[in-house]
């Protein structure tokens, strides 16, 4: 239990999830771009665009790619705070990320093919270990670095 960071774990979920979300605003407001808003009111407008996203293949890759990058950021920042095991740690972040998969997918509260779920639920930890990694080889470059001046 040592390799682990609660605390980089821990802070590494909250990233993940608050950088997707941060990161999904564009994509957001492209699809509210798409949507014929003639007959939306300004109250269904969040909901059409989330259908949007969820029912157009295009944005559903985009929107993956999205998360990927959030839990890429979440994983870096688990490994900057472990300062140990960083591809671990980096994977453990994704935690958050699984559990609200989870609670969606049991809840029915994502209309997506059980497949996104599937593929969410891996490659959300592998982007996490991949962004971990990124740190790993960011420290060692700049170990190197130092020990090629000094």
């Amino acid at each position: 239990m040592k390799r682990i960071s609660i605390l980089g774990v821990l802070v590494g979920g909250i990233v993940d999830i608050v950088s997707t979300n941060i990161f999904a605003i564009p994509l957001f407001m492209f699809a509210i771009m798409r949507i014929d808003r003639t007959h939306i009111s300004k109250d269904q407008l969040a909901t059409a665009a989330t259908a949007a996203v969820q029912h157009d293949p295009s944005l559903q890759v985009a929107g993956f790619f999205v998360g990927i990058a959030g839990s890429m950021l979440g994983g870096y920042i688990a490994a900057l705070i472990a300062k140990r095991d960083e591809t671990l740690n980096g994977a453990f972040s994704a935690w958050l990320c699984v559990v609200i998969g989870i609670f969606g997918w049991t809840l029915g509260a994502a209309s997506v093919p059980v497949v996104y779920h599937l593929l969410g639920f891996v490659l959300s930890p592998a982007a996490g270990a991949l962004g971990g990694y990124f740190r790993l080889f960011q420290g060692q470059l700049t170990s190197n670095r130092l020990n090629a001046s000094g």
